[in-house]
């Protein structure tokens, strides 16, 4: 299992699409789950995650195959000024 804290407060000024987060995970072979201050949502699920805060201290947990790949990839996309790759 793979941890992070990541604090993407910075990011509020370009915010990340939900769906094109959605669209990046469903890519890998492994369960993805994100916490904010108050609740948990499984990154692979629309309905989840449109009622989660992607604007603050997140904490994402990856567990599975290719669980590295996954937090490599999603680490980029939350940190980069341009997504779309």
């Amino acid at each position: 299992m793979v941890t992070r804290s990541l604090d993407v407060r910075k990011k509020a000024l370009n915010p990340i699409p939900i769906s094109y987060l959605i669209q990046t995970a469903n890519r890998f072979d492994c369960d993805i789950f994100v916490t904010d201050d108050k609740k948990t949502a499984n990154l692979k699920h629309y309905e989840e995650m449109k009622n989660l805060s992607l604007y603050g201290f997140l904490t994402i947990c990856f567990k599975g195959r290719d669980e590295t790949e996954a937090d490599n990839c999603i680490r980029k996309i939350l940190w980069q000024d341009e997504y779309y790759m």
